[in-house]
């Protein structure tokens, strides 16, 4: 019996040491999941913090200041003095805050700029390029024309480019290039320039030499009736052209002819006979 009793408290005794391992297990393993998705949150907050401090301080105007700036593009008639002004007053922030969205609105505000791009170049410069607008006409008396077809406002030295004249509807911009460039591609073989077009409310259109001939084309056709002017001046115009005021084509088989300093008009046929 005194055998016994010592067997039995051992076993109680590892019995008791099996369910405290098992429960100090348990304890850990509860622990753990609490601890984990806490430690994560820190970490993220800590991460998130730091962040916002770095995006704080690279946003300030002081860090990294933008030092040079380079301009590119052959620049004919931008004021470099009042573009010179618009950057100095527009890149005053560093190398990150500095809202590069907002000085390209204000440099396209310059008159003659037409485009803007604008690059950070690490640590402390800044490129800047500009397009200047490249005017191919005047639009009437109210701007100029660029190649795309949009009208701009820009003053312009009329001694040091002369340019042909484009008048018409709004909205008809892109068009009457178009039909400014045919007719010239026709007119410039038989060496007359063509410096006006005029499309009136009605769709009309007549063109004006340099000699001061006007050529009346109407609303239609254009192309195959100066075709038919071209043949007919290779033929017997071109000997009478400066005594020409007004070419009217718009006949189906002919034009009319004015003469200058005459009311009268006389029809011409497709033969070239006037």
């Amino acid at each position: 019996m005194a055998q016994q009793r010592p067997r039995a408290s051992r076993r109680r005794s590892r019995q008791a040491h099996r369910r405290g391992s098992r429960l100090s297990r348990i304890d850990w393993q509860l622990w753990l999941s609490v601890f984990k998705p806490l430690a994560f949150a820190a970490v993220l907050l800590l991460v998130g913090f730091s962040g916002w401090r770095s995006y704080h301080w690279l946003m300030l105007p002081t860090t990294l200041p933008l030092l040079h700036v380079e301009v590119k593009g052959n620049l004919l008639r931008v004021d470099p003095k009042v573009l010179e002004e618009k950057i100095r007053h527009s890149v005053t922030s560093g190398f990150f805050s500095t809202d590069l969205a907002a000085v390209k609105q204000r440099l396209l505000a310059i008159p003659w700029v037409y485009d803007v791009s604008l690059r950070r170049v690490w640590p402390d410069r800044l490129e800047v390029a500009i397009e200047e607008q490249q005017p191919i006409a005047r639009w009437g008396d109210e701007g100029l024309l660029n190649r795309y077809g949009e009208v701009f406002k820009a003053s312009l030295d009329s001694r040091s480019i002369v340019l042909p004249v484009i008048s018409g509807g709004k909205g008809r911009e892109h068009e009457l290039i178009q039909a400014f460039v045919s007719a010239d591609e026709v007119l410039n073989p038989l060496d007359l320039r063509l410096i006006e077009l005029r499309e009136d409310p009605r769709g009309d259109q007549r063109l004006l030499l340099s000699s001061g001939v006007e050529l009346a084309l109407g609303r239609q056709q254009h192309e195959a009736r100066l075709s038919r002017f071209a043949a007919a001046y290779r033929r017997t115009l071109a000997q009478v052209i400066d005594r020409i005021s007004v070419l009217d084509l718009r006949y189906a088989n002919g034009f009319s002819v004015r003469w200058r300093h005459e009311r009268s008009k006389f029809t011409k046929t497709s033969d070239g006979r006037v």
